[in-house]
């Protein structure tokens, strides 16, 4: 781009550039990368940024398109793997109707000819984040009984397609029946892939993230009943969608978050479309069976005494109140060290090998080094 606009907001990952009354923002994805919340790692990883812009792009261009969703229930990934009742009511809900003829509303503006698909930047069109403010200890969420449309939807939309070992739905539900069947079940899961998909929520703009049932996410968001069950099924939609990409690549989907904005349909009543960006990040992700993911960024910092820092300082913040990186930093005098060279080397390998497999599905095209496949990876990784 000739010249880039200012940066409104910076984040842990990507910068969005613009001002605040402009009818489209640039997201500019960055080299940097967060573990655990802690923002800004000391590495940086060469070409992250253009990696997840081209994941972003590649799937809004996807879902967006279609052609995408025309023969999705004649996949033999989904047919082999899901209950079959559930998939014969979905295929003939209006929903999926709309998306095969018109496909997934998003906020990319892809058109941008500007913009190549190995930069790191992505257009988007620019929606309200309208903030809860806290009164009286609690976060006051009523700016949404207002209805508002072109505006960030206040969750973070999990769907769960399988339960790994180590997730934090079983985790929070452990064995009680009661809970596991306000999710649709009737017995408690075993570990492996569901046969439907669960979708699941968490707050997106307070302090911290946390899980919340239907009944507070549905409260805090102002939505009614018909909404939030065509929220739950757009979701779920697209949680099928990837599945199904995912298996022709190889890959086993296990689990994912979007984020949506609420907009207003053509008939003038509220709905949704697909906001901020998908990539690996967001996706949980096997191939043959291992894990393909930064999962191993994860484990090696979980090896360090700053990781064992960092969690007394959230349990600090919890209890007393507090910024748990401030506490981390002053009172524990801890912060992360730099990655050895061999896990900087895998994790740059990781996004590049991703972006190029999806890429060259949806785009036709390899964007990195032709040495960056899944193949190579798995070979020399895991």
């Amino acid at each position: 781009m000739t010249q880039l606009p200012p940066v409104l907001y910076r984040g842990s990952v990507k910068n969005v550039r613009g001002v605040v009354s402009a009818q489209d923002l640039l997201f500019e994805f960055s080299d940097r990368f967060s573990v655990f919340d802690w923002g800004e790692m000391p590495d940086a990883l060469d070409e992250k940024g253009k990696t997840l812009a081209v994941m972003g792009k590649s799937f809004f261009k996807h879902l967006g398109n279609p052609a995408s969703w025309e023969n999705l229930f004649q996949s033999q990934a989904l047919i082999n793997n899901f209950d079959h009742d559930y998939l014969e009511t979905l295929s003939h809900s209006y929903l999926y109707k709309k998306l095969k003829t018109f496909g997934l509303f998003h906020h990319a503006l892809l058109e941008e000819r500007e913009i190549e698909l190995n930069s790191p930047y992505l257009k988007v069109k620019n929606i309200s984040v309208l903030r809860p403010p806290m009164v009286e200890e609690k976060y006051d969420y009523s700016v949404y009984a207002t209805k508002p449309v072109n505006a960030l939807v206040p969750l973070e939309v999990i769907f769960r397609l399988g339960l790994p070992p180590g997730n934090s739905l079983s985790k929070r539900l452990g064995s009680d029946l009661a809970k596991w069947e306000t999710y649709g079940f009737s017995e408690v899961p075993q570990m492996g892939l569901l046969k439907k998909p669960v979708i699941d929520f968490s707050t997106k703009l307070e302090r911290g993230d946390r899980y919340i049932d239907y009944k507070e996410a549905m409260a805090i968001s102002h939505m009614n009943e018909a909404e939030f069950n065509e929220l739950r099924e757009m979701t779920a939609l697209i949680a099928l969608n990837l599945f199904k990409f995912h298996a022709e690549m190889g890959l086993t989907l296990l689990d994912g978050k979007i984020e949506v904005a609420f907009i207003q349909d053509i008939h003038g009543k509220r709905s949704f479309m697909l906001v901020d960006s998908i990539g690996i990040d967001e996706l949980r992700l096997l191939y043959k069976g291992k894990s393909f993911s930064k999962e191993f960024l994860r484990e090696f910092y979980k090896k360090s005494s700053w990781y064992d820092c960092l969690e007394t300082a959230k349990r600090d913040a919890n209890i007393y109140g507090g910024d748990f990186k401030s506490l981390c930093q002053e009172k524990y005098q801890s912060t992360p060290l730099p990655l050895d060279e061999y896990t900087k080397m895998r994790a740059e390998a990781v996004y590049k090998s991703y972006a190029n497999e999806v890429s060259k599905r949806i785009n036709g095209v390899a964007v990195f080094g032709e040495e960056f496949n899944l193949n190579e990876y798995s070979m020399r990784y895991m």
